[in-house]
């Protein structure tokens, strides 16, 4: 038994000093940072490239038809992926700005959700 483990069994166990590990790292640990956490010109950054992608995919989509060729079903998957990826963004935004804890802005969020 190394010393860590002794420590573990006289404070009630190896699983009970994992779990107090775990409980202060949760507290310790820091907001994760995305781009829906980070400052709002950063994220309308973000929100204004995913639109420049799907604007760009849509362009070379339409170019792409002519009469006699076959329509590419993969454009579409993509576009669909960025705009999945716009949407939770979006809501990741929400999330992080109710977290916060301002009445003010938890019920500006609200009115926004509900429209």
């Amino acid at each position: 038994m190394n010393a860590g483990e002794a420590v573990a069994a006289q404070a009630g166990g190896v699983d009970g000093a994992k779990n107090n590990a775990g409980e202060m790292q949760k507290k310790d640990k820091p907001a994760r940072k995305t781009e829906a956490t980070d400052t709002p010109e950063k994220f309308k950054a973000t929100l204004a490239d995913l639109d420049e992608q799907r604007t760009a995919l849509a362009k070379s989509a339409i170019e792409q038809l002519k009469p006699g060729r076959p329509f590419d079903p993969v454009v579409v998957r993509q576009i669909n992926k960025i705009e999945t990826k716009k949407n939770r963004l979006i809501v990741s935004r929400f999330a992080s700005l109710l977290r916060k804890n301002n009445p003010a802005v938890q019920a500006i969020v609200h009115q926004i959700i509900e429209i």
